[in-house]
């Protein structure tokens, strides 16, 4: 009985030493960071941006930012400007970068001049927007609760921004989050506190949106008297370069193929020019070569960017409320039954069938029809309308998910 314990033992110590050395065989990465800028320490962040920036990627943009500032070195008041561009077209990091070393040369020219970075990168009222501010110019980093009167915020940083002298640049990221309308906001920033402080201040507004100004009021406009600055989604040869640094500092460079970096890149230039969607194919690719075959080649780079799309699939339709995720079974009910195309009314069928089934009030026909241009929006299903003659317009569903989504979404069903 003790030898067959010990021969157990021995077993499973074996396993262990195997699959140990089966892991660390199949280890690529180095330093798994330098793929996640969450965790990458700011110092070592600011080292590979400076890389990035030496290879002169986004040199047309650094040097519109650095001519709109100059004035500030002679003693002049640059006006606020406006910076345009996609999500992950380096717009935020390039600003910071150059603002971060115009605090120094200003040093060295005998100028007064500071930035604060305000994040409005998520959704926020005119009285969320006046904490951000605040909270950016306040040392402690307080954030104020809602219920005090605006007029106390703004109190609240005419106090702070009357510690500042020479100049004070504030970069408001992501401005056309300010909800119902940043008009209030900017007319604060731009007309109303310049005059109540003995410092100059510069805006820089930056903005995903292209359109984002004909929604500002004429007069807003009229006074913040901007140049645009416009970054462009970053090209093939530019995300190459951004992947090059990165896999340099992140994997063993054995253990990737130089052509499964040129896929990447071509995928995210195809897709969405973005630097963070491709840094992120590029960790996924990572993993899946660490559970297969300890390579990244540009079969990895397929299974990775094919995974990323369904995690980013369902990670919508989780978000979808009760009765569109509904209406999305109905229509996938119909054609995975080997149906390519239904209508909307055969699908409204299928969706009554299931609330009765799930207990579940149905809509009308016309609120269901809205559901369905809903999915097609967010491209959960393809629905064109076509033209059935005397019979008048109906439209026509297809599928648009990947087998393995819809699976997923059938088989939760049953």
């Amino acid at each position: 009985m003790v030898k067959t314990a010990s021969k157990c033992q021995d077993s499973t110590a074996d396993l262990i030493e195997s699959l140990h050395a089966s892991r660390k065989s199949k280890a690529i990465l180095i330093n798994p960071d330098y793929l996640d800028d969450e965790k990458l320490p700011d110092n070592q962040r600011s080292a590979v941006l400076k890389e990035i920036f030496n290879k002169n990627i986004r040199e047309k943009q650094l040097s519109r930012i650095i001519s709109h500032l100059s004035p500030v070195l002679d003693g002049a008041h640059p006006e606020s400007a406006l910076v345009y561009g996609p999500t992950g077209s380096g717009k935020t990091v390039s600003l910071i970068h150059v603002l971060s070393s115009f605090s120094e040369v200003s040093r060295r020219h005998g100028i007064k001049f500071s930035y604060r970075y305000i994040d409005l990168t998520s959704p926020k009222t005119y009285f969320g927007a006046l904490n951000e501010v605040a909270m950016a110019l306040d040392s402690a980093n307080r954030k104020y609760r809602k219920g005090i009167p605006i007029e106390y915020m703004q109190g609240k940083i005419k106090s702070a921004v009357s510690k500042y002298q020479g100049f004070l640049c504030l970069l408001i990221d992501e401005a056309d989050n300010i909800r119902p309308n940043p008009d209030a906001f900017l007319t604060y920033l731009a007309k109303t506190l310049p005059r109540k402080v003995s410092c100059r201040i510069i805006l820089i507004l930056v903005t995903n949106r292209l359109d984002w100004e004909r929604t500002l009021d004429p007069r807003i406009l009229s006074f913040l008297k901007k140049p645009d600055i416009i970054f462009e989604p970053y090209d093939a040869v530019d995300l190459l370069e951004i992947l090059k640094l990165r896999s340099d500092k992140a994997l063993r460079i054995e253990k990737i193929d130089p052509v499964a970096l040129k896929k990447i890149a071509a995928y995210a230039s195809r897709e969405t020019g973005d630097a963070r969607k491709a840094v992120e194919l590029l960790a996924k690719a990572v993993k899946v070569a660490e559970e297969t075959s300890g390579f990244v080649s540009e079969n990895e780079v397929d299974i990775a960017e094919h995974r990323l799309e369904v995690d980013k699939t369902m990670e919508l339709i989780s978000a979808l409320a009760s009765q569109q995720r509904l209406a999305l079974l109905s229509c996938y009910t119909l054609l995975s039954n080997g149906t390519k195309k239904a209508s909307t009314g055969q699908a409204y069928e299928v969706y009554r069938n299931i609330c009765r089934l799930e207990n579940s009030q149905a809509l009308t026909q016309r609120r269901f029809s809205d559901m369905i241009s809903f999915l097609d929006l967010y491209g959960l299903i393809n629905a064109r309308v076509v033209s059935m003659g005397r019979y008048g317009k109906t439209r026509e569903i297809a599928g648009s998910l990947p087998g393995r989504v819809v699976r997923g979404i059938v088989d939760a069903h049953h």
